[in-house]
């Protein structure tokens, strides 16, 4: 193959993965607290983690992070649904307020929507910091991809914290904050030797692992 069909390649691969994220739906193994074996279900239209496991705190996080990236700018009604079904009471007036914030401060991107504009989310990878039956932290490496009539298509990538709570038989959100430092970027890069990895770039990484896609 060569290098211009594998550029090609990957940016359709990437394309269909950030797709994918449009209906993020976790799905675990293991033992649950709900009546469904799903990891997540939907509930008034939400994607809500209802396992108290380890694997459904991932599992939620996947959704509720890429679902507040992907929504608090384009669709600010259905984020305020996420941020009322998914987000802990003590949370949710400081969370609408600072999207309220931040939308009025993006003039450019809130333009971009209003012409027909579009983003997705997609989480490349994720690890599970901590986790007991009650409260869980998950570090998601976040993509964002965002393109519209007047804007060419434009990605962005984050670390983002989640701390959740299990509260009402689901998971809720009690704090999601991006971290300040950068996040590695990936890129296709053709290098001889031993040289196709950045040390820098795979300490920000270790120990995450994929995500579930699919309907549980």
């Amino acid at each position: 193959m060569s290098e211009e069909r594998a550029r090609i390649a990957f940016a359709g691969l990437l394309a269909l993965c950030a797709l994918a994220a449009g209906v993020l739906i976790g799905c675990a193994s293991g033992h649950a607290n709900h009546a469904s074996s799903a990891a997540v279900v939907m509930v008034g239209g939400v994607a809500v983690g209802v396992q108290d496991t380890r694997a459904g705190a991932l599992a939620a996080a996947d959704n509720y992070v890429a679902i507040a990236s992907q929504t608090v700018e384009q669709d600010p009604g259905e984020f305020a649904q996420l941020v009322d079904t998914v987000y802990a009471p003590a949370a949710r007036t400081s969370t609408l307020a600072a999207a309220a914030r931040a939308r009025a401060a993006d003039v450019a991107d809130m333009r971009n929507y209003a012409q027909g504009g579009r983003a997705v989310a997609v989480i490349a990878a994720r690890r599970l910091e901590r986790y007991t039956p009650a409260r869980a932290s998950v570090t998601s490496w976040l993509g964002g991809f965002v393109w519209g009539p007047g804007l060419s298509p434009r990605q962005s990538w984050n670390l983002v914290n989640t701390t959740l709570t299990w509260q009402q038989d689901r998971w809720l959100v009690a704090s999601m904050n991006t971290e300040r430092t950068p996040a590695p970027v990936p890129s296709v890069v053709f290098v001889d030797g031993q040289n196709n990895s950045s040390a820098a770039f795979d300490a920000r990484l270790v120990g995450m692992t994929a995500p579930f896609y699919g309907a549980g």
